[in-house]
């Protein structure tokens, strides 16, 4: 069914009840921008709803945390759905695992362009321009602890170009298998794609990133659909402060002084790029006494003072965050062939390694009280890439602390 080509902007998870976190250190300069990082986000995006002149914004979910923002959330979002409304631009909103539509305060009124999906089955709404139906959003906001259910959604038997608006994981072709013109999905902080063709299942991600884990930009996403209803989804940079790694190599012959110039080398490369605010982790692997002189001295510390001298400063900020080593994939063999506590410890570790099935049981080490509160959950690791790497630097640290100077990755 051919359609009026129009353009819509989606976005997800502003999560504007968390900050910027992951540092040990909070440069002053940037405390500002990491505690309003959300927000300003946040706004970018309802700047790209106007600048774009876009047919109507969707929000999939996990916008805000009510209680945890107190009345400064519903407020600006209030004034930034007003600033839309004053366009004529219309919000179709699906509540995710933080945003109930029930919890939104009845204090403070949302204009009539504001569409907010109730919980439970989808709801239809036909979005119109000038009386003509454009496109037909079905939208449902999450129900604590129930799935996507794809079934629910059907395509428009008349072929009005159809969205899906919900939160969720949910598997590809089972999305796939509903000929749903665009899913707009939510709760994926990484923008992913689930395919593109010929309809399309999308997760716009965070517009700002919160940490480590989340590097490159993030934003919103614009959705354009043509006349033969084929979207083109392109990402729109909203974020103020970005989280990058950078990756360095280093071997046996691999000076300080080599090394200094090869952070000064990859840090200018950045910051000549840079269109954002930079948090850096640096990341160092390969052989050498360099690794070592890294993990147990002083070394990490005094590069690191040098790097945020250089370029921690300056605007747009390039602040390198830490001078991290990644551990190996396998020590030397004679370490776990030593008749000691570190041999002992090594093996123990081997063993896990390679048993991936057998369960650590790290909460086993804490408290009952501890383990049946908020550190229970931080311990139990089930991606099988974070036990790997957990044991990878438990190996690392065991090695440091059990034998001073003596033999080391």
């Amino acid at each position: 069914m051919p359609t009026e080509p129009f353009r819509f902007v989606h976005a997800a998870d502003f999560h504007l009840e968390k900050p910027i976190g992951g540092l040990s250190e909070v440069p002053e300069h940037l405390r500002d921008m990491l505690i309003d990082g959300a927000y300003r986000a946040a706004e970018r995006v309802f700047d790209t709803v106007l600048a774009e002149e876009a047919e109507f914004l969707v929000l999939s979910g996990d916008i805000l945390h009510y209680q945890l923002t107190g009345p400064r959330g519903p407020l600006f979002l209030a004034e930034q759905f007003e600033r839309v409304a004053q366009r004529g631009i219309a919000v179709y909103w699906a509540g995710g695992r933080v945003d109930p539509p029930e919890a939104w305060p009845h204090e403070i009124k949302l204009p009539n362009t504001v569409h907010l999906f109730p919980s439970g089955r989808p709801e239809q709404v036909v979005h119109q321009r000038d009386m003509v139906p454009l496109a037909r959003l079905l939208g449902a906001s999450r129900v604590r602890g129930r799935a996507i259910r794809p079934a629910e959604f059907d395509p428009d038997p008349a072929g009005l170009y159809t969205i899906a608006v919900v939160h969720g994981r949910a598997e590809a072709e089972s999305l796939r298998s509903r000929a749903i013109h665009y899913w707009a999905l939510g709760g994926n902080h990484a923008r992913t794609t689930l395919y593109s063709a010929p309809h399309v299942a999308h997760y716009p991600g965070t517009p700002q990133s919160r940490g480590p884990a989340q590097t490159g930009p993030h934003g919103c996403t614009l959705v354009s659909v043509d006349q033969q209803q084929q979207a083109r989804t392109t990402l729109v940079p909203t974020d103020s402060i970005r989280w990058h790694s950078e990756r360095l190599v280093v071997d046996e012959s691999t000076s300080r002084a080599q090394f200094e110039a090869c952070l000064r080398q990859r840090l200018g490369a950045l910051t000549e790029t840079a269109g954002t605010d930079m948090l850096i982790c640096w990341v160092v692997a390969g052989t050498g006494p360099l690794l070592a002189a890294l993990r147990r001295g002083n070394l990490a510390a005094e590069l690191l003072a040098m790097l945020r001298s250089e370029a921690g400063q300056a605007r747009p900020s390039a602040w390198s965050v830490s001078i991290g080593v990644e551990p190996p994939a396998v020590l030397p063999a004679e370490c776990y062939e030593q008749q000691t506590i570190l041999g002992d410890y090594l093996r123990e570790l081997r063993h896990y390694q390679m048993n991936p099935d057998e369960p650590l049981e790290l909460e086993n080490y804490l408290s009952p009280q501890h383990a049946a509160g908020t550190l229970g959950p931080l311990v139990a690791v089930s991606d099988a890439a974070m036990r790997e790497r957990l044991l990878r630097e438990a190996a690392v640290l065991g090695v440091d602390l059990l034998t001073g100077e003596g033999p080391g990755p």
